[in-house]
């Protein structure tokens, strides 16, 4: 089992593991996407969790203070922006391992649940945030490219999963 801690700056170079998972699913990113998700991973208020496995980074998650409909910030709130396995690991356990990570880090710094956005159809990942305590909320969108997105949400203030 990889080692799953809060990222050091020497790990933020997640990003290779986000873009594996992205081709992987069929989502190549461009350049600019890449760039943004790398911004995103060093931005100070950011909270990044990584597995680590040789050679290295084998799956990240970040998360992010959450906003009140996209607007003023909710201190209890923690929004889970991202979360990326490397394909070749898929369907270890290291999704949840994450996911818990993100849960307990975001609790020591306050936050009472974590929310996060995903597409309708991504059956994948419906599956794992359904095992590890996510519910849907009944909210929906479309993102711009017209795909359908679900949001769930965990309650982490009391949160002792394992």
């Amino acid at each position: 089992m990889p080692e799953v801690r809060v990222a050091s700056p020497a790990d933020l170079d997640a990003r290779q593991c986000w873009r594996r998972a992205n081709v992987a699913r069929g989502k190549v990113p461009g350049a600019q996407r890449f760039e943004r998700v790398g911004a995103k991973l060093a931005d100070p208020a950011a909270l990044v969790v990584v597995a680590i496995e040789s050679p290295g980074v084998v799956g990240m998650a970040q998360a992010e203070p959450g906003r009140v409909d996209g607007g003023a910030l909710d201190p209890g709130l923690c929004h889970v922006s991202m979360v990326f396995v490397d394909p070749d690991r898929w369907g270890r356990g290291i999704g949840g391992q994450l996911l818990d990570a993100v849960a307990e880090a975001a609790r020591a710094r306050g936050h009472q649940r974590l929310q996060l956005w995903t597409g309708a159809a991504n059956e994948r990942a419906l599956r794992l945030y359904h095992r590890n305590g996510f519910r849907e909320t009944g909210r929906t969108h479309h993102l711009a490219t017209g795909e359908p997105i679900v949001q769930l949400t965990r309650n982490i203030r009391c949160d002792r999963r394992h």
